[in-house]
């Protein structure tokens, strides 16, 4: 074959599904199991890490699981909110799609909580399904 064609071949018509399962915090499941506590991705999971944030001493190891965090939280977004999704991953942030016009960037967020008391993941969860109730 000439090295000015290339050889053709239609993309199939049936997509994939976007992501809506990762993982990535492991570690952060681990930390709830050594104390016997489940972390279910749902709202009470959410708490549960805004707990631990208010109540930690070891401020390093907090900062370990700052990505897990973001990770757990991204995972809570796609089971709750139906339709939403993974999206590439941009400056190395993966970010949740909830709605066609927003998107959140969950390793930023869980950044940001850890830095800053307000808003907390609980807080930001409900300004989430805000913006998902107004955009539907």
């Amino acid at each position: 074959m000439s090295r000015w064609y290339a050889e053709y071949k239609s993309a199939d018509l049936v997509s994939a599904p976007p992501p809506t399962n990762v993982g990535g915090y492991g570690e952060l499941l681990n930390h709830f199991h050594a104390r016997g506590h489940l972390l279910p991705q749902t709202e009470e999971g959410l708490a549960a890490i805004d707990d631990l944030i208010n109540s930690a001493v070891d401020i390093d190891l907090l900062a370990e699981l700052a990505r897990p965090i973001g990770m757990f939280y991204g995972d809570v977004l796609t089971h709750t909110i139906p339709g939403a999704y993974w999206e590439v991953i941009k400056d190395g942030y993966p970010r949740v799609r909830v709605t066609r016009t927003f998107a959140v960037d969950v390793v930023r967020v869980a950044n940001r909580r850890l830095a800053i008391a307000d808003p907390t993941l609980v807080q930001n969860y409900a300004y989430v399904l805000g913006i998902v109730r107004h955009d539907a």
